[in-house]
């Protein structure tokens, strides 16, 4: 077995761990992609306000963006990191979930890419003055963390994994 294979194997196992039981019911998943969300609205609002606003802003912004990573880690837990692990740590049925997912995940991502291409036409057709850096920052970095994170979190709400 080589390495690669080796770590995938173990990431397989520590993403299928008993403990994460709790988090893998429907309501659970449900609960924790909705608590996602709204770590990604206070990090986009902390985000717009840090470059006018005190340091204790910007140790918010990094406390928020924390507790994204940890919500993101149970998510991949509670779906048993299917839509990351290679196709031979998974059965026929987590890669058909996988497609679907997959799939999902890239139309309402390219509908939410739509939407912000949408807002910014639309900020340029009024004339409305330049947005702040705060406003440019998140406008990067959100629809950054979604490409990654999207399919983590349909997977979480839409099946039984």
């Amino acid at each position: 077995m080589t390495n690669r294979e080796e770590r995938s194997y173990r990431r397989a196992q520590l993403l299928d761990d008993p403990r994460f039981d709790r988090f893998r019911t429907l309501t659970a998943r449900r609960r924790l992609v909705g608590a996602l969300i709204a770590l990604l609205v206070a990090e986009a609002a902390l985000f717009t306000l840090v470059p006018a606003g005190p340091v204790p802003l910007l140790i918010a912004a990094a406390l928020v963006t924390v507790a994204c990573v940890l919500c993101i880690g149970l998510l991949k837990a509670a779906t048993r990191g299917v839509e990351e692990l290679p196709e031979r740590n998974l059965d026929e049925y987590q890669l058909a979930l996988r497609g679907e997912v997959y799939a999902r995940a890239y139309r309402i991502g390219q509908a939410l890419l739509c939407a912000e291409l949408v807002v910014v036409g639309a900020w340029l057709g009024f004339a409305l003055p330049s947005p702040g850096k705060g406003v440019v920052i998140v406008a990067l970095l959100i629809p950054f963390q979604l490409a990654v994170i999207l399919p983590t979190m349909v997977a979480a709400w839409h099946r039984k994994v």
